[in-house]
């Protein structure tokens, strides 16, 4: 049948797709962008705890990936606002950045215990970015539109059978290292993201589910060691570009431009989250001799560099319960930080916040 973007795409293809990879120049892109992974991963081992930027590198990528969907902040905004409220008081782009590091934590969590990402799982994930529209879709017919001429520019499959059997399919490819095909995990990433935006089988959040699955996936093939390559801020960047390839695809089956434009996208995210963080590990060392330059032994403790490092706003509560000590003894310890001048602080509601703005300004361009 031919393809019609008024109609409900159930006949979208299953995967593995019916197109020969066999290009030169793709191929050299993968080995490309397989060296910048194999670098990142590298420089991410250089850390005295390799976790210890994921919490902010994934708020960093989640003010990227929302506002690849229109939903603005900064990433300072969104750290303040991770360290100035509770979950319940949390609202708009903030909110959602929050949840998106909490879905990328999530998902990881579950490929960490369980080797392998089910369907189930992939709802979760959502479930934790839009609690509020958590699941699969039921609305029967869905019309994605363009939102500056509000033109009609895809219909998704319709009916909760139909997706669950593309998502089964999804599933089966997402998690078979070989049985499919022996594409490079980096095309088969790239397809895979098609795929499931295609597919779009949630209310809300398909965009940002989709590139968490891509990094998840890249971690699940031991390419990375932790999720830490984020591919929004390229997406962001060439956002019309990567609209009209996903539509390249579905209308005149061209793959390979989409896999050649996210292949090219991974190897530069690759290369500047590398940079990053050789650019924070090169901060941490210079705070350490900054503090032993004014007789400090402060960050002697690798747990509190941990702690200065997993966010660049701090309270006494949390350093307390980071560090396990008496609150008193966290705030000394915070004297003794603004002493050696490698935090500032202000108030909230009577309360010291303290921040670390050389780490603050390093993740907020």
């Amino acid at each position: 049948m031919t393809y019609n973007k008024n109609i409900p795409y159930n006949d979208l293809p299953l995967l593995p797709p019916k197109v020969n990879f066999d290009d030169v120049e793709l191929l050299k892109l993968v080995n490309k962008a397989n060296n910048s992974i194999f670098e990142l991963k590298g420089i991410t081992n250089i850390l005295p705890n390799k976790f210890i930027l994921l919490s902010p590198l994934s708020v960093k990528e989640g003010v990227a990936s929302s506002g690849v969907e229109n939903i603005n902040t900064t990433v300072a905004e969104a750290l303040k606002a991770d360290i100035l409220y509770e979950k319940s008081e949390l609202s708009g782009a903030e909110k959602e950045v929050l949840n998106y590091r909490e879905a990328i934590f999530s998902g990881f969590d579950i490929y960490r215990k369980k080797g392998f990402l089910a369907t189930n799982d992939i709802i979760k994930i959502q479930s934790v970015l839009e609690p509020n529209k958590k699941g699969i879709r039921t609305i029967p017919d869905v019309k994605i539109k363009n939102t500056k001429t509000n033109e009609v520019i895809y219909s998704p499959p319709a009916g909760k059978d139909f997706i669950l059997d593309k998502l089964q399919n999804f599933e089966q490819y997402f998690n078979n290292e070989d049985g499919f095909d022996d594409l490079d995990p980096l095309i088969r990433v790239a397809v895979m993201h098609y795929q499931f935006e295609a597919i779009h089988p949630f209310l809300d959040g398909n965009g940002r589910t989709g590139r968490i699955l891509m990094v998840l996936y890249l971690t699940m093939m031991k390419r990375l060691d932790v999720p830490t390559l984020f591919i929004s801020k390229y997406i962001l960047d060439t956002r019309d570009k990567y609209y009209k390839l996903l539509a390249g695809i579905t209308e005149n089956n061209d793959w390979l431009k989409f896999v050649k434009y996210i292949i090219k996208g991974i190897d530069s995210q690759a290369k500047e989250t590398a940079k990053k963080i050789l650019e924070i590990q090169n901060l941490i060392e210079n705070q350490k001799e900054t503090a032993l330059s004014k007789d400090s032994k402060i960050l002697d403790d690798y747990k509190m560099t941990e702690y200065l490092f997993s966010s660049p706003f701090y309270t006494q509560e949390r350093l307390s319960k980071f560090m396990n000590v008496h609150r008193n003894t966290a705030a000394r310890y915070f004297k003794e930080l603004e002493r050696i001048g490698l935090i500032e602080k202000f108030k909230y509601k009577n309360e010291n916040i303290y921040y670390n703005k050389k780490f603050l300004n390093l993740l907020s361009y």
